[in-house]
C-alpha cells in the first residue's frame, strides 16, 4: 500500500468513528448536545454531509433554522449568539454546510447577514458592531466568511475577502516567523490589545500558538485561485503555507495542542489547486496527526492545554471541525494518488 492509500485509509478509519459519535450527540429532533449550553454546532451539517450523513445534516440544518436562527438569517439571543463574538466565523460554517445540502433557501439570507457585517475594508469583526472591538478585522472571521461568499456566489463579498487576505500577507514585518492576523482599517495591528494578543499575534517559531490564523487563509486563496483562476491569490496561499513549514516541530508533536489542525485542510487544498504543489509529506504527516489525537470514542476536543476538562460543546465543536478537515485531507490525497497514475 503507497503512503496516500496508507493515509487515505488511517484517515477514513478516523472519520468514521468521528460520524458514529456525532450521530449519537444529536436528538431525533436534530438538535445537538450542548446547544442549551453554547454555541459549538455551527459546523455540524457541513461535516456530516461531506460524510454522507445526509438526513441527519438535514435535521440538524432543520433544527438551526428553526431554533438556533432568528427566521432573517441572524442567530437568535440566547445560546446560539452567545456573547456575540465569532459571529461571521460561525455564521460562515453554517452557511457553507447549508450549501453543501443545496439549502439556498437557508443560506441566502446567511449570506446577507455576512455581507452586512463586512467592513469597508474587506474584512469582517472579531467583536458584534457596536463593541469596544468592533473596528477589528481579522484572519479567521475574513476567511471563513470569505468561503461561504466563494461556495454561494457572492462574488464581489469574495473578493473583498480575498483582497483583505493578500493585504494582510503584504504588510507582514517579520514574515514568516511572526504573522499579525488582525486589522484596523487599512493598518495591519501590530500592536495589540492584552485580550486580543494570543489570537492576533502568531509566533510560528514557539509553541502552543494560533497557527490555525495562516492555515485558513491558505485554505480560503486556494479555493479563491480554484474558483477564478487568480494566481496571485494561488501564491499568496502558498506563501501562507511557510508560516506551519518552516515553524516549530512542536506545532506538530505536542499532543496536548491542535492549534495547527487547519495546516491539514489548507496543504490539502492547495495540493488541490495546484497541480505542481509538493505537499505529499505534509499530508500524510497530518493524517497522523488527526488520529494521535483522536480519543477511543470518536470525538476530539480542544487543544488540551487550554481546556483539559472539555464540555459537549466543546466536543460537538471539535469533533465536526476535524470530521469536516479530514475529508478534504482525504479528498487532496486521493487527488495527488490519481495524478500520479495518469
Amino acid at each position: 500500500m503507497s503512503g496516500h492509500e496508507s493515509a487515505i485509509a488511517t484517515l477514513m478509519a478516523a472519520r468514521s468513528k468521528a460520524v458514529a459519535w456525532l450521530l449519537q450527540a444529536i436528538e431525533s429532533d436534530g438538535r445537538p448536545l450542548g446547544s442549551e449550553q453554547g454555541n459549538g454546532w455551527t459546523r455540524v451539517p457541513w461535516a456530516l454531509s461531506l460524510s454522507g450523513e445526509t438526513a441527519v445534516a438535514e435535521a440538524v440544518m432543520e433544527w438551526a433554522l428553526r431554533e438556533g436562527l432568528d427566521g432573517r438569517g441572524a442567530f437568535r439571543e440566547g445560546p446560539a449568539l452567545g456573547a456575540g463574538q465569532w459571529i461571521p466565523y460561525k455564521l460562515g460554517q453554517l452557511v457553507m454546510g447549508a450549501l453543501q445540502l443545496g439549502r439556498y433557501d437557508a443560506a441566502e439570507p446567511m449570506l446577507d447577514r455576512l455581507e452586512e457585517m463586512q467592513l469597508p475594508n474587506g474584512g469582517l469583526p472579531i467583536e458584534p458592531l457596536g463593541s469596544n472591538f468592533a473596528a477589528i478585522t481579522e484572519m479567521t472571521s475574513t476567511a471563513q466568511a470569505g468561503l461561504a461568499a466563494l461556495r454561494g456566489g457572492r462574488m464581489d463579498m469574495a473578493r473583498r475577502c480575498r483582497d483583505w487576505v493578500m493585504e494582510c500577507l503584504d504588510a507582514q514585518p517579520e514574515f514568516p516567523h511572526r504573522l499579525y492576523a488582525g486589522r484596523i482599517g487599512d493598518t495591519l495591528m501590530t500592536e495589540l490589545p492584552e485580550r486580543f494578543a494570543w489570537l492576533l499575534r502568531v509566533e510560528f517559531d514557539k509553541p502552543r500558538q494560533c497557527y490555525f490564523q495562516s492555515a485558513i487563509a491558505a485554505a480560503f486563496l486556494g479555493y479563491y485561485a480554484m474558483r477564478t483562476g487568480d494566481q496571485e491569490a494561488l501564491a499568496g496561499g502558498h506563501r501562507y503555507l511557510l508560516t506551519s513549514i518552516e515553524g516549530t516541530d512542536e506545532q506538530f508533536t505536542d499532543l496536548t495542542s491542535v492549534q495547527a489542525c487547519k495546516f491539514g485542510w489548507a496543504v490539502a487544498v492547495m495540493a488541490i489547486a495546484d497541480p505542481a504543489a509538493t505537499y505529499d509529506a505534509h499530508m500524510v504527516r497530518m493524517a497522523d496527526w488527526f488520529t494521535d489525537r483522536q480519543e477511543s470514542d470518536g470525538s476530539w476536543g480542544p487543544s488540551k492545554f487550554m481546556s483539559p476538562s472539555p464540555s459537549m460543546v466543546d466536543l460537538v465543536m471539535k469533533t465536526a471541525e476535524h470530521a469536516m478537515e479530514v475529508s478534504e485531507l482525504v479528498a487532496g490525497l486521493a487527488a495527488v494518488r490519481a495524478r500520479q497514475m495518469r
